[in-house]
């Protein structure tokens, strides 16, 4: 299985230990909670409890499996979790509901069921990833001082579910890196534990290529008192690790987040827009020129996955579709002029960010033909391609738009591009976004 889909699905293998919990959990809420805390026929009465439920779990981080879990955490997680959840079920009986009795028997019951339930789902996930491969990582660790400080923390903890495998400096250099990449195969390794310093190291830059590769993940080990830490560090014994990120959009939930926003806004621009805007633009382009209404061009995506780019055509039809437009280019025909000076030509590209291959915002997907040009010339070219393309991007809006006249040019969108995907944020798709349409509003002097 591709690795990006593995990553992106790793949590389902929770999923049975989180149903065992809730379905234990919901059968025994129905003989303690129900018939004594609540006299409400609303349907409050399920809502309620069940939204202050998964409230109170994610600000105690009461579901999380992180492998650095111990049984010592875990209770002070129920302690945490049990006091969110009592205070706001507390408060939000008095708000919502007209009748409440609190019967302090049945709650003591429904908490000793919680503590004993979880108690059984940690043994099972412990136990499962002492015996059972799904539940297990195969993980490399760079053994220099701090890293064998880590694999000791590491055994000591017993439950993390690691198999462990150590290499020296030499694995690392920048000579040995298709032996690092061999080896990443062989070995199915997840994750590459590094030590901070080695990372800070120009010299050793190359590893995180590995993380814009997607072939592994890279976790950087530092001391409980590193100066560089991150909001999600992890601690095993007094030995921290961060988690390198390539871009926000490393987050599950940044990804939605993006995902939901392109679906939305497409679906908005198509049906309020393009439902009559394309049939007009039909007219005049054959009026114009002889051909098809779209120009349909494959174009390397996300992880330099071809998907057919959809254009209004602007050109008349030629054989020379992966020679980028130029000034004056005699194949644009007179429609064609205007509508790729307003940027209109590209708007049917909102199908293909529906369609889940482009995003609003991203890198702009380049011609297959200056892609592999550029692979070869540009080291951080292929960096680009770690998201998925868009219909705008950074810069575009910062003036790096129309034909490439030079190295220099593509380099300089280059750095753009990486800059976004590294900085991302919604409020800088937004920019992105507004910028864009006032651009096209005035018209802009390189969109030929």
């Amino acid at each position: 299985m591709n690795k990006n889909i593995q990553e992106s699905f790793k949590f389902l293998k929770y999923l049975p230990i989180w149903v065992f919990e809730w379905g234990l959990l919901f059968v025994c809420s129905l003989y303690t909670l129900e018939p004594t805390l609540l006299t409400n026929n609303s349907t409050m009465v399920f809502f309620v409890p069940v939204s202050i439920w998964i409230l109170s779990g994610i600000m105690s981080r009461f579901y999380n499996y992180e492998r650095n879990l111990t049984f010592t955490k875990q209770l002070q997680r129920f302690i945490l979790f049990s006091f969110f959840w009592l205070v706001a079920f507390y408060l939000a009986a008095l708000i919502f509901f007209d009748t409440f009795a609190w019967n302090t028997l049945a709650l003591i019951y429904f908490i000793a069921t919680v503590f004993l339930i979880k108690a059984i789902a940690i043994i099972v996930l412990f136990s499962l990833r002492k015996s059972t491969s799904l539940f297990q990582e195969n993980i490399l660790v760079y053994n220099a001082d701090s890293g064998i400080n880590f694999i000791k923390d590491i055994r000591e903890l017993k439950r993390t579910g690691f198999n462990i495998y150590e290499a020296d400096k030499t694995l690392f250099e920048e000579t040995s890196f298709d032996l690092l990449e061999q080896k990443i195969h062989e070995k199915n390794i997840k994750s590459i534990y590094l030590p901070l310093d080695i990372v800070l190291d120009g010299a050793n830059a190359h590893i995180l290529n590995l993380n814009w590769n997607k072939q592994a993940r890279i976790k950087l080990i530092t001391t409980y008192n590193s100066p560089i830490t991150g909001k999600n560090a992890q601690f095993y014994g007094l030995t921290q690790v961060v988690t390198h990120h390539v871009t926000p959009l490393d987050s599950i939930l940044y990804r939605t987040q993006k995902r939901i926003f392109d679906i939305v806004f497409s679906g908005l621009v198509i049906t309020g827009l393009l439902s009559w805007f394309i049939p007009l633009m039909a007219v005049l382009i054959w009026t114009d020129s002889k051909g098809p209404l779209f120009f349909i061009q494959k174009r390397p995506g996300r992880l330099k996955k071809s998907f057919s780019c959809i254009k209004l055509r602007s050109m008349a039809v030629n054989n020379r579709t992966e020679k980028s437009a130029s000034r004056n280019d005699a194949r644009i025909t007179r429609i064609g002029k205007f509508i790729r000076k307003t940027s209109i030509d590209e708007l049917p590209q909102f199908f293909n960010v529906l369609f889940g291959q482009m995003s609003i915002v991203g890198p702009r997907p380049n011609l297959t033909s200056q892609n592999n040009q550029y692979s070869e010339i540009f080291n951080d070219y292929s960096k680009r391609m770690y998201i998925k393309p868009g219909i705008t991007g950074l810069a575009q809006v910062s003036g790096a738009r129309g034909g490439i006249d030079n190295d220099i040019e593509m380099k300089h969108r280059v750095k753009y591009d990486i800059f976004y995907i590294r900085n991302w944020s919604f409020a800088l798709d937004i920019k992105i976004i507004i910028r864009t349409v006032l651009n096209m509003i005035r018209g802009e002097d390189k969109a030929y």
